[in-house]
């Protein structure tokens, strides 16, 4: 039964690399309940991408893997950095550094806080593993949306010596370099070591003569990481360090101006003007910045996880540290004039520490407990500067131009304890029980001001030089604080039909701890933590596979009671548009997603993945004075209605060592909105993207290479945008346009 509902579900993930036709699918291990054990052993709604997908689809960062999976959005307005990421409707659509979404973010298990670092280079992952919907008992705070973990790849005292590498060029003189080698020392002892580097020059052309720019757009990062193993009887030590660094360029924006002819009702581009008269370009490769926009980021950090094996039970003592540094300079309007940009610098820390205990058996009765602490700790200094707006443009009093900065301390402090124990009743029948309790202490300092920005239209403003150029206190020196007890947890059904049929109910509760407003600078009443959010999801779903495992499905319904959402609101002042945090009061959300795997003939299999989900504010109102402000049926940012993945691969056999694979992945991301007010401007009509890549290889994996393409159709397109109209426009970020190249692999 395991292996014939492991097809299926292994199908839905993608393609094994070295699969030769009539192989059929291998069983999948996952840890998505913290325990080593078969995919299809796990009732829920799980997709996996493995290694081979990874490979088969070309996906380098962390971003491509939302073509892969529907129901999943990632997007971000600062290129890697703070994307915007939702998981069936659930998500905030801000970018401030301070504030982590309700999809968490794993690294082998542990949860990053972090989401200046969130996109990032993917490359020797043993597979990402994406939990759907509230992971309330055994990964807790912040994923009330969901987890996705990315599981990197560890040394094996019994791989011997392994190595594989990989270079890539294609357009825009894009390159790529990969590699791993893992080696045992000895009969108890392993290493392994990773890296990438990864290069792209820009493909927008900036037309502004007075900037001095080409283009802009590039690609310009690289990550590496170490692990050192020890196997020794019923001890398993594994330690591990990583680093990465980040120079790529902030994906120019196009500007929506918002002084628009009469019979212009919703601006578009090239339609309207900003404040200052500029037009925007409607060709999306093209652009009017005056300064390079740039995110440097560096990271990195060390874990260690210890496990012992006892006859009944398994302690794991996992503890990691990660760091970053980050230098933003991005020309926030978009345009030809020095109207606003934007500094940034940040540090930042994170320490975790998880002790749990796992039984070793699973029938009857299985189980899980343990504890996890978690703190974080964000100093960052954060400039806006308004120059061709003229003198006083935020404050009417100053005969100068002004800025707007902002200095904030923000301190995170998790506790929590946690249990789950599964129990076959019956010979087919389980029942899942978990409980999480967490305590949650959150505490922001804050001071924001207005400086004088004369000359500073295109110098890097940190902290002491705006200190030096004070105007006036908006947020004098102030400290805010809350904190929370909660519980949250799951329960589930889960039932065998037949020997490879499952079916399962499950009712989980989550929850997220309030966050800081990080775009607070006018006034102290912007300077608030919000209360804390819950989802309660009711879920069932089948998952199966025909005998003969040439066709596989899976299906799953559900519903969630929303309650307390944070959402990330722009709201358009007289001079500056202002940032909110706030609570809508409840939101609904309900949908199906359903997969199948066919595979008609050996060579050939085709897989499709859908996505169909209903998610609107049933009780928003963002000023209680204003009814104009009634939010209330609008649908929450993007979250399309529906959204599908497919891939086609066909295999011919060239020789009895040679093959040669085709394939194709499409995927479709329906119509959603960048904002919560729904702007009509600031929409992206639904998008199809479609990639391809022919590979002629050893069938065993040895040496391939691979001719790829993406975009294929050259589809230009929106992938975020931002309210800005009280600066004169709305902004919108294009997707990456056709790209295509060559890419050889070796590996031993």
């Amino acid at each position: 039964m395991r292996a014939a509902t492991a097809a299926m579900l292994v199908a839905t993930c993608g393609f094994a690399d070295a699969r030769a036709a009539g192989s059929g699918v291998d069983e999948i291990v996952v840890t998505a309940r913290k325990r080593t054990e078969a995919l299809e052993a796990v009732p829920g709604s799980i997709t996996v991408l493995t290694t081979d997908d990874l490979t088969s689809r070309q996906i380098k960062t962390s971003p491509e893997i939302a073509a892969a999976i529907p129901g999943l959005m990632w997007e971000s307005i600062l290129g890697y950095a703070t994307p915007n990421i939702f998981l069936r409707g659930i998500g905030n659509a801000t970018f401030n550094a301070n504030q982590a979404g309700p999809v968490g973010i794993h690294r082998d298990g542990v949860y990053q806080g972090s989401s200046v670092t969130y996109g990032f280079g993917i490359f020797d992952l043993d597979r990402v593993e994406v939990l759907k919907g509230p992971q309330g008992t055994l990964f807790g705070r912040n994923t009330t949306g969901g987890v996705i973990n990315f599981i990197t790849r560890k040394p094996d005292v019994t791989d011997g010596f392994n190595a594989q590498g990989s270079a890539t060029y294609g357009r825009f003189n894009e390159t790529g370099l990969e590699g791993a080698v893992g080696a045992s020392l000895g009969d108890t002892a392993a290493v392994r070591f990773a890296g990438q580097g990864l290069a792209r020059d820009g493909y927008v052309r900036n037309k502004n003569p007075a900037s001095g720019i080409g283009r802009e757009g590039k690609i310009d990062m690289w990550s590496a990481r170490g692990q050192f193993r020890l196997q020794a009887g019923v001890v398993d030590v594994l330690l591990g360090i990583h680093g990465a660094e980040n120079r790529s360029d902030v994906t120019p924006g196009k500007q929506l101006g918002v002084v628009c002819p009469p019979a212009v009702r919703v601006p578009t581009l090239g339609a309207c003007t900003d404040f200052l008269g500029f037009r925007e370009s409607t060709d999306l490769r093209v652009n009017s910045t005056n300064i390079r926009s740039v995110d440097s980021v560096d990271s990195w950090g060390a874990d260690g996880t210890l496990t012992w094996a006892g006859d009944g039970f398994s302690l794991t003592s996992q503890t990691a540290f990660d760091s970053n540094h980050r230098r933003l300079a991005n020309d926030s309007d978009s345009g030809p004039y020095t109207e606003a940009t934007t500094n940034a610098v940040s540090r930042y820390h994170q320490l975790s520490q998880e002790v749990r205990a796992v039984s070793a058996g699973h029938e009857p009765l299985s189980w899980i407990a343990g504890a996890n602490y978690y703190s974080d700790d964000l100093v960052a200094f954060t400039a806006f500067n308004l120059n061709a707006l003229g003198p006083a443009a935020l404050s009417q009093f100053f005969p100068v131009p002004e800025g707007a900065g902002q200095v904030l301390h923000q301190r995170t402090e998790s506790y929590a304890a946690f249990g789950e124990a599964n129990y076959t009743v019956l010979p087919r029948l389980t029942l899942t029980a978990g409980v999480r309790w967490t305590h949650d202490r959150r505490t922001a300092d804050i001071n924001a001001f207005l400086f004088n920005a004369t000359n500073l239209a295109s110098t890097f403003v940190d902290r002491a030089l705006a200190a030096t150029r004070l105007l006036a206190p908006t947020i004098p020196a102030m400290q805010t604080e809350r904190a929370w007890s909660q519980w949250s947890g799951r329960g589930v059904v889960s039932y065998e039909l037949q020997a490879n049929m499952l079916v399962y109910g499950e009712v989980a509760r989550g929850f997220k701890g309030g966050d800081f407003n990080g775009g607070a600078l006018f006034a102290p009443t912007e300077a608030n933590i919000t209360d804390p959010e819950y989802v309660t999801s009711y879920e069932v779903g089948v998952k199966g596979a025909t005998a003969d495992r040439r066709l596989g499905f899976d299906a799953a319904a559900f519903v969630y009671d929303f309650s307390n959402q944070q959402v990330s609101i722009l709201v358009p002042g007289s001079h500056a548009t202002l940032q909110q945090l706030a609570n809508a009061g409840k939101t609904g959300v309900k949908g199906v997603e359903a997969g199948i795997t066919l595979q008609p003939v050996e060579p050939l299999r085709i897989e499709a993945k859908a996505s169909f989900v209903d998610a609107r504010f049933v009780r928003f109102q963002r000023d209680a004075g204003d009814p104009t402000t009634n939010l209330a049926g609008n649908r929450p940012a993007f979250s399309p209605t529906f959204s599908f993945a497919g891939s086609a691969r066909y295999t011919a056999p060239m020789t009895e060592d040679l093959a040669l694979w085709a394939q194709v992945d499409a995927s479709y991301k329906g119509a959603r909105f960048f904002s919560v007010d729904n702007n009509p401007a600031l929409r992206q009509a639904g998008t199809w993207l479609v990639d391809s890549s022919l590979t002629l290889g050893r069938r065993d994996g040895r040496y391939r290479l691979t001719a790829w393409i993406k975009n294929i159709g050259d589809v230009g397109y929106f992938g975020t945008g931002l309210a800005n109209s009280g600066l004169g426009f709305l902004e919108l970020i294009p997707g990456p346009p056709r790209t295509f190249g060559l890419t050889l692999s070796a590996r031993y």
